[in-house]
Parts: structure tokens; C-alpha cells; sequence
């Protein structure tokens, strides 16, 4: 039997602030936003409990939490704390699949006799994160990826659900439909019209298997080639182009600068939108000449959004990929190499600046509001 463990990292970026300053433990974190600009990207759970959520713009964040701590992104800090999680997971399996930055699935299929059973192996993964990094999680583990995600969901925060073989159905039946991944508000409306109130109730229709197929658990998987990624899921759908695009600009900013820490330029970028129905498109291009830089990755992104973003449907994630990657070495012409020598030091210096003050410190300029 197959077994998967779905671990989710607690409030990651706000977290990691709490790790590193005990000071921030048991206070209301918020990420981003500061001074009223720009979204939230993570709120602890002690500042959720005032309503607050990612994207939410900055200045709503502020006057729902006045006394909130409010703290520059630092994303160079979370993709290293991702890199040293993502390195203890590997160490328990080697089929590791990164769902986002703060999110994965660790395959245990066939571990139980080096390893002991999943649930035991889930705990001793989740108490080895936290002791060696000082970061909490919570997880799921069944025999099927989705209810291992569903079961991280209700386990959050801090804690782990284990479904045994055979017990997915009677573990989601009662569970409202809404923790399907996919099911968004408008999908949620619809289903209620048709009488669907749970997952039980889905799985015994003729849309079950739409959006969640219990049949073939031990299906795994294809390795894709390397890629740097980043994607996020809003806690609230979004129409709006403006405020879709700062999110995408943030996306943008973590993808450039993993591909500049790793020494890779990337040849073909991705957006990857989903809407509040679940469905979901990617779309890509390949460029000319490979790059590692924010600016270029967000206009050609941006594009992409433009170009297949269905009008008057909501988005509930957006994620930006880069591929074909490769080292410095193509044939440019001499302007190219001044232009390209001269973004170097530029992003060099914005680099070196964000590392040592926060993400928000500094930036080439991103996407900005429109005035009315």
C-alpha cells in the first residue's frame, strides 16, 4: 500500500520571524503590508484571530490589528528556511514533491521497515522540524495524496491526522465539501444547488470523480525537469487585474532571486492560474535570451496574465515557474552583454541590500496603482 504524508508549514513566513526573534512568539506577526502598502503575505495565527489573511491589502490589515507587528518580506530568508525543511524531508524519503515554498508531500511508501510505520515517521518529521529549526507544521498521511492534504487542513495548527487504508470514505463523508481542493465560493454555491452539502455527498454523484478520485492511490507522480518556482494560494478570490499583478510582482521577486542565489538563468517562463471553480491553466514562453533578472520575468509573466485571464472569473492562485534553465555561456551581441553586465551589479546591489534589511528595503520598481 502506498502512503503519503502531506506536510504544511504554520503561518511560514510569519514563523520563521517568531524563530528567529523568541521576542515575536504569542504576538500577532504580520508579514508584509507595512505602512499600509503593498498585501499581506503570512499572519501568525495570534493575528488571524483578528481577521487578518494573505493578499489582504495592507492598510485593511492595519486597521483591523492596529497593535499587529507589522514586518518587511524577506524572501531570501524564507527560501533558505524552505531549503533546510525541504532537506530534512529528504532524509526520511526520497520522493519529495514540493507543492509550494511551504507545502509538500513526502512519499513513504515502502519506508516502514527502515523507518516504522507512516504516522510514527509523520510525528518524528514534524518534532525534527521543530527542534532543529523552531518551526511548527501540521500534516496528513492516508493512502491517497488529496485526503492527506484534506487531513493536514483539519489538523492545522500544530497538529497531524492519520487515515488508515480502507477509511478515506467514512474520514470525508461528513466533511463539508468546501475542503476539497478546488472547491471554491462559486463551485461551493453550485454544488449546494445540487443538493451536495459534503464530501460524502460529492463522492456519491456523478461529479465526484471531477474533483476528487479516490481510485488509483498508488498512481505516482512524474519527475518533471528542474525548475524554480513560486506559487500561493489567495484565502480570498480576486478579479482585480491591478491587485492580481502585486501579487504576481511578489511571485516574481522570490523566483528572481533563487534563480540569481543558484546561478541560473531561466529560458521558458510559466503562469499558472487557477480559478475558484478549480480550474486551472499554465501558459509559457521561451525567450530569446535566458534571464535571471525581475524586471524581464515580470513583463513577460505579466503578458501571459493579460493575454489568458478569463474575464470576470475569480483566481484563487497564481504561481510563476521558471525552466530551461542554464549558466551564463550564449552568444549576445556587445550592447547585450554592456545592458546585461550593467542588470548584474544593479540586482548584485538590490540583493545584497535585501539580504541585510528585508525584502521591502529595496527593488526595482514593480507594479503600481493606477490613479483614477
Amino acid at each position: 500500500m502506498s502512503w503519503f504524508f502531506h506536510i504544511d508549514m504554520d503561518a511560514f513566513y510569519a514563523s520563521v520571524e517568531q524563530a528567529l526573534d523568541p521576542s515575536l512568539r504569542n504576538k500577532p506577526v504580520i508579514v508584509g503590508g507595512r505602512n499600509g502598502r503593498g498585501v499581506v503575505t503570512s499572519a501568525s495565527y495570534e493575528a488571524r484571530k483578528f481577521g487578518i489573511h494573505s493578499a489582504m491589502p495592507g492598510f485593511r490589515a492595519n486597521k483591523l490589528c492596529p497593535h499587529g507587528i507589522f514586518l518587511p518580506n524577506r524572501h531570501r530568508l524564507y527560501s533558505e528556511y524552505s531549503h533546510k525543511v525541504f532537506a530534512i524531508l529528504r532524509q526520511y524519503s526520497p520522493e519529495v514533491h514540493a507543492i509550494s515554498i511551504d507545502e509538500g508531500v513526502v512519499d513513504l511508501t515502502g519506508t516502514e521497515k527502515l523507518l516504522g510505520p507512516p504516522l510514527q515517521t509523520a510525528d518524528r518529521i514534524i518534532r525534527h522540524i521543530e527542534q532543529e529549526l523552531g518551526l511548527p507544521s501540521s500534516g496528513g498521511v492516508s493512502s491517497h495524496r488529496a485526503v492527506s492534504k484534506i487531513a493536514a487542513t483539519l489538523a492545522k495548527p500544530q497538529g497531524l491526522i492519520f487515515v488508515d487504508g480502507g477509511e478515506e470514505k467514512n474520514f470525508l463523508a461528513p466533511l463539508p465539501v468546501e475542503l476539497v481542493p478546488g472547491v471554491g465560493p462559486k463551485t461551493q454555491k453550485e454544488l449546494l444547488a445540487r443538493g451536495v452539502r459534503t464530501i460524502g455527498d460529492l463522492l456519491d454523484c456523478e461529479l465526484g470523480s471531477r474533483y476528487l478520485d479516490l481510485g488509483d492511490a498508488d498512481h505516482r507522480e512524474r519527475h518533471h525537469e528542474h525548475s524554480i518556482g513560486n506559487e500561493t494560494t489567495l484565502d480570498k478570490p480576486l478579479k482585480d487585474i491591478e491587485h492580481l499583478e502585486r501579487i504576481l510582482w511578489q511571485l516574481v521577486e522570490e523566483v528572481g532571486g533563487r534563480l540569481r542565489r543558484e546561478n541560473y538563468y531561466a529560458r521558458c517562463l510559466m503562469v499558472k492560474i487557477r480559478y475558484s471553480d478549480f480550474h486551472t491553466i499554465t501558459r509559457s514562453r521561451t525567450l530569446s535570451s535566458p534571464t535571471c533578472f525581475d524586471r524581464e520575468i515580470f513583463e513577460t509573466v505579466k503578458q501571459l496574465l493579460r493575454q489568458h485571464l478569463a474575464p470576470d472569473r475569480a483566481v484563487r492562485l497564481l504561481g510563476v515557474s521558471a525552466s530551461a534553465l542554464q549558466i551564463s555561456g550564449w552568444q549576445e551581441s556587445l550592447l547585450d552583454q554592456n545592458k546585461r553586465s550593467s542588470w548584474h551589479k544593479l540586482y548584485q546591489g538590490i540583493d545584497h541590500l535585501r539580504e541585510k534589511y528585508g525584502d521591502d528595503a529595496i527593488g526595482a520598481a514593480g507594479p503600481r496603482k493606477r490613479r483614477s
